[in-house]
């Protein structure tokens, strides 16, 4: 099989949707699943290309003690600074582009990859893909598992969650939508079918 054959899948979803959950069935179904937030911590560990060029941009006064990256402290930059925040993704995204497309060059016998991309449409990254799902649940759920998960309040449940692009939009510019409402069965039942057409 090409390259070209091989379907490339972006999954996506807000905050508490239950991504975790669509990828746990994923792999029993032995669908590659590849993880941008673990490709993007491996950049960013000392001497790897993230950290090399953060550095390079930011200096050593993101790191800690140990010439480790700080995270607190690279927080604490991109949060407070818009364009620095627009110079780190700069730097990272592009990095981390170029790692899932040689991971997926390894794939090419498979039928189908699947990559979390948890801000796929806030960085653009729609075209890069042959097909968008979307993990999806009620907002009142979405809402009780980020307090009962992330162990915050509601009042920062809910400013979290509205942060983020709404879910309605992400919906709207998917291929695929999983609901999540916290039926495992209903929500194996939909991967499969989706799966089975694939």
């Amino acid at each position: 099989m090409s390259e070209k054959e091989m379907k490339k899948i972006g999954l996506t979803g807000v905050m508490g949707a239950g991504k975790s959950s669509v990828i746990e069935i994923l792999k029993e179904a032995d669908v590659t699943v590849l993880d941008c937030d673990a490709i993007n911590a491996d950049l960013l560990k000392k001497g790897n290309k993230g950290y090399q060029r953060l550095v390079e941009v930011f200096s050593d006064d993101i790191l800690n003690e140990q010439k480790e990256l700080d995270k607190q402290k690279m927080s604490d930059l991109i949060f407070s600074d818009p364009i620095k925040k627009k110079q780190a993704e700069g730097i990272l995204h592009p990095l981390i582009k170029e790692e899932i497309s040689n991971c997926l060059d390894t794939l090419k016998n498979q039928k189908l990859a699947v990559v979390e991309v948890p801000l796929l449409f806030e960085v653009h990254w729609e075209s890069f893909f042959d097909e968008i799902w979307v993990v999806a649940a009620e907002r009142d759920i979405i809402l009780q598992r980020l307090m009962m998960y992330r162990h915050v309040s509601q009042k920062e449940a809910i400013r979290r969650l509205d942060a983020q692009m709404p879910q309605e939009e992400k919906i709207n510019k998917s291929d695929v939508v999983f609901w999540n409402n916290g039926d495992k069965k209903a929500l194996k039942q939909q991967i499969h079918d989706i799966l089975n057409k694939e």
